[in-house]
């Protein structure tokens, strides 16, 4: 699998603006099974993250929302774009389960396996988890 990503958390590639100081924007590529080409995108709000993958057609047709619960076998996510029970909402899901804060997590890819959301949600938590090293 070919990735075009940050090494380490020295190494983030990051675009900053300075009027907001406190949104965070970061961009990685990867290719799934040598084929599928993915964009990821992380926009840090400080308090709630939005995380976008597209392949090549680069369409929003999904946006999942979690935001996290008391009871952790409640449901948390709230579909506002494209399919409730889709991949991104279950990537949003685990996302909002193991960090405790809202994401918004938007999966716009055609092609749709366990593989492939395995590889999304690793690469997702890959970039995010750098993030949350940075608060402590």
């Amino acid at each position: 699998m070919h990735s075009e990503c940050w090494p380490s958390e020295e190494t983030l590639p990051r675009e900053k603006y300075p009027k907001q100081d406190e949104v965070e924007i970061y961009r990685c590529h990867k290719t799934y099974m040598g084929y599928l080409s993915l964009h990821f995108c992380v926009i840090h709000f400080g308090e709630t993250i939005f995380l976008s993958v597209t392949d090549e057609k680069n369409e929003l047709t999904d946006l999942q929302a979690s935001y996290p619960i008391k009871y952790s076998d409640a449901d948390n996510t709230v579909c506002m774009v494209g399919e409730p029970h889709s991949y991104g909402n279950d990537v949003a899901r685990l996302l909002g389960m193991k960090f405790k804060v809202p994401f918004y997590v938007s999966v716009n890819v055609d092609e749709s396996d366990e593989n492939l959301t395995n590889f999304i949600f690793a690469s997702c938590l890959e970039m995010v988890k750098p993030l949350f090293k940075k608060k402590s």
